[in-house]
């Protein structure tokens, strides 16, 4: 038989912040047996609870010493989430604090371009002072398809000239990073883009046979990985790009961005991300859903969003209870 969960005092407000959570994409599974042990620990040492306090927080983690210092970050991590959560409709509430347990792995937290930052640093690739004519079209095209289509810059270095349908608006990524190939569609204005190129290329004085890589360094020799992020990371530097931690944006933050342009936009059009995850995990090329949702950061002005659409929510329900009870 089933173990029926949230049956403690807080389980009513936790599955109404799973409820959130999971209509922005996220799959918290492991988060839901954190907040239901939680809860368990709630309805045996504080069962008539009605906001979350230090003691509580602090009680429960003490039940969780013989757990791995990663495990025992991140129950510290989905509880700060459901009290940030609680935190809406009781002032009270407390929020744990850094410190509460023994560090686990560091994770580095990805670095969320803004259009107009993309801009800028476009804008530095366009004043490349190089001899090379090509140079600043080269970058200003793999920094825009980037942006626009969440590839992986391997993924972007690879291309050949056959891999772009123009006619069709396509894209073919071929043996990715788990070995399969993939269709990318474009938007019609990426698309006009790697004409542009395409063509500028060929006044160069560059081959457009099929087998050719797409993209052209300053030598006049295919782009690298190893040298092509290095060049992007100047780029990010030069437009004044800093992370939280005082740090240059990595080029694989521009996955994350896409992803989470992504999320924004599905929401605001009012379609359950949810349905459409697993087209973003095709399209991403990954294996499966898990890969996928570490990409998905919702920002500060999606959660708000995502909270007045709960509140309504509720609240109609609420009025259409108390309907039926009159």
């Amino acid at each position: 038989m089933k173990k029926q969960r949230f049956t403690g005092p807080m389980g009513s407000w936790m599955v109404q912040h799973l409820t959130l959570r999971r209509s922005l994409g996220y799959l918290y599974v492991s988060a839901e047996f954190t907040l239901d042990a939680f809860d368990q620990f709630l309805a045996g040492h504080f069962p008539n609870c009605k906001v979350i306090t230090r003691q509580m927080v602090v009680g429960y983690l003490d039940t969780t010493h013989h757990k791995a210092p990663l495990t025992r970050a991140d129950h510290v991590s989905v509880l700060r989430q459901f009290c940030r959560f609680m935190l809406q409709f009781d002032l009270a509430t407390y929020i744990p604090e850094r410190g509460l347990v023994s560090p686990g792995k560091v994770q580095v937290i990805p670095y969320i371009f803004t259009k107009k930052e993309i801009c800028k640093v476009m804008q530095q690739a366009a004043q490349f002072k190089v001899k090379s004519k090509i140079l600043p079209y080269t970058y200003m095209t793999i920094i825009g398809l980037l942006w626009t289509t969440g590839m992986r810059i391997g993924e972007v270095i690879r291309l050949k000239t056959e891999d772009i349908d123009t006619k069709n608006g396509l894209l073919t990524i071929r043996q990715t990073k788990f070995y399969k190939s993939r269709m990318i569609p474009l938007l019609p204005s990426t698309t006009q883009k790697l004409m542009d190129y395409l063509n500028r290329r060929s006044h160069c004085g560059y081959e457009n046979n099929p087998a050719a890589p797409v993209f052209i360094n300053n030598r006049g020799k295919p782009c690298t990985i190893s040298t092509t992020p290095k060049t992007l990371r100047i780029l990010f530097d030069r437009a004044g790009l800093k992370t939280d931690q005082n740090r240059l944006p990595r080029v694989h933050d521009l996955r994350h961005s896409f992803a989470t342009r992504w999320l924004m936009d599905f929401y605001l059009l009012g379609k359950d991300p949810n349905i459409y995850l697993p087209v973003l995990a095709t399209y991403l090329g990954h294996s499966n859903l898990a890969n996928t949702q570490v990409y998905l950061h919702p920002s500060l002005e999606l959660l708000s969003i995502a909270g007045e659409k709960l509140h309504s929510y509720l609240q109609s329900n609420s009025e259409v209870d108390n309907e039926k009870s009159k």
